[in-house]
């Protein structure tokens, strides 16, 4: 069994980053982590075609991806802190797995007037993000997770911490401001 200390020293290092510390709190946590996805895996339909090991593998890129997570007043219990990130997680691969893969994908339609080549396109819609960013910064993360990351209005509401109709609503504008702003009919920021 290993010490609650050594936890806390690990979730401490996950926190700010540390790879290392996300490889080491799963190897130790790894028959928790397993058995966590084995329930989880017993509510899925049959027929699916993930196991419980291969969950825990996707949870692991999933864990070695986080850059930094906030340190938060509740988290006296690191091992229960690590567990509720954990299953956070399963719930979330678990989710996108399912999705078809068109569902997956965005479509954005793009008049031929906006139409750019592969590199210039590129530069254009980082140039259009920053700018957007420069509004508020909230918008393009909002763009980044719901275009980028695929994730559902609800769940950009759940990882940034708002409530969906505010989620929503950015989004609209968001979605509204860049078109007008890769067409070219937005010169002054608004």
């Amino acid at each position: 069994m290993v010490s609650s200390q050594t936890i806390s020293r690990l979730m401490s290092a996950f926190r700010q980053g540390d790879r290392r510390a996300a490889d080491e709190l799963v190897e130790i946590l790894y028959p928790q982590l397993r058995r966590l996805a084995d329930s989880r895996m017993r509510r899925e339909g049959p027929g699916h075609s993930w196991q419980p090991t291969l969950l825990v593998n996707e949870l692991y890129l999933e864990l070695i991806k986080i850059k930094a997570l906030p340190a938060t007043e509740g988290d006296k219990d690191d091992e229960a802190a690590f567990f509720g990130l954990a299953a956070h997680l399963i719930k979330r691969l678990l989710i996108h797995h399912s999705r078809p893969l068109a569902a997956k994908a965005v479509k954005v339609e793009l008049d031929a007037s906006a139409a750019v080549s592969g590199t210039d396109a590129i530069a254009e819609i980082e140039v259009a993000l920053s700018r957007l960013e420069a509004l508020r910064p909230r918008l393009r993360a909002i763009v980044e997770l719901k275009v980028f990351e695929g994730m559902t209005l609800d769940e950009v509401a759940d990882r940034l911490g708002c409530s969906p109709a505010t989620v929503t609503r950015d989004w609209n504008f968001a979605r509204h401001w860049l078109r007008k702003e890769l067409s070219g009919q937005a010169s002054d920021g608004s």
